[in-house]
């Protein structure tokens, strides 16, 4: 694979079933980066099967900290962070109240103030399970919600703490996915208008990584979401010769780890996202990257 490609795996830390063929495929060198997920059950479990994994492989592969406000409980403590869980912790916020909230003045900064607070826990547990390094801190989100500004104006706030406690941060995720590459038909799909929003918002994110010098990458995996599969082999070479001439790389992310039914614990109160960790879709892409 061109070395402008970073193949990356989201969600890793989900559960037992999902991080087993992540894992795998880590140990078959099919993976350059990962990114783990900070407030589920089983993080503490995963970090240690990866640690054993990394140990053994003469690949390194990168972690980012899978910032997740959308299910789970938050790491913070609780009563810092009213409007965003309920009484047990658990995260009652979703990427539609962050949007609304993004444009609500009155709720702009406490949301915000209550956001970096959860941040912060998030980044710390990964820095203290020792799964991430903390002069070389790397970013994303679950369901890319660091992409709204107001998350993002957040995520600033606390890469500015961190930056001042000694820490480094080495990449943060740059949610564009150039959507004019596909030549697809479905224009009014429901991953079109996710790309044209995130593609929007993505602008001000470019603008303050290209500040912090930090990379500028394209991303392959909104378009195709949930279902990154051969069609890849058309679409690549125009990505990497789009890369190539704007001095960029392309992370391609998959969704390639599958849960169990039985592993829906009661920390996952989302329907609609229990239906993508179930979805036979991940094996595809987990076949996908099998076979790239």
């Amino acid at each position: 694979m061109n070395s402008i490609v970073d193949i990356h795996a989201d969600d890793f830390a989900l559960s037992e079933k999902s991080d087993r063929d992540i894992l795998q495929l880590c140990s078959e060198g099919k993976l350059d980066s990962i990114s783990i997920i900070p407030n589920l059950e089983c993080f503490e479990t995963a970090v240690a099967k990866f640690l054993s994994v990394q140990e053994e492989s003469d690949k390194k592969i990168l972690v980012s900290v899978h910032l997740n406000f959308m299910e789970g409980k938050c790491c913070a403590e609780k009563s810092l962070l009213p409007d965003l869980i309920d009484s047990e912790g658990f995260f009652t916020a979703s990427w539609g109240k962050l949007f609304i909230w993004n444009y609500i003045p009155f709720m702009r900064k406490k949301i915000k103030i209550q956001l970096k607070t959860e941040i912060l826990a998030q980044i710390k547990k990964c820095i203290a399970a020792n799964v991430i390094d903390k002069n070389a801190i790397r970013i994303d989100s679950h369901q890319h919600p660091h992409m709204i500004p107001l998350v993002f104006e957040a995520l600033k706030e606390a890469v500015l703490e961190l930056e001042n406690d000694g820490c480094k941060i080495e990449y943060i995720r740059n949610t564009q996915d150039p959507i004019l590459l596909y030549g697809g038909k479905d224009i009014f799909s429901m991953n079109t208008i996710k790309c044209l929003i995130l593609n929007f918002y993505s602008q001000k994110v470019k603008k303050y990584l290209v500040s912090k010098k930090l990379p500028v990458n394209y991303l392959c995996g909104v378009y195709f979401s949930g279902k990154m599969d051969s069609r890849l082999k058309k679409v690549l070479p125009k990505f990497i010769k789009k890369a190539e001439t704007q001095e960029r790389n392309i992370e391609l992310l998959f969704h390639p780890g599958t849960m169990l039914r039985s592993e829906l614990t009661s920390e996952f109160k989302k329907e609609g996202f229990n239906e993508f960790h179930l979805s036979e879709n991940r094996k595809i892409e987990y076949n996908t990257l099998k076979e790239l």
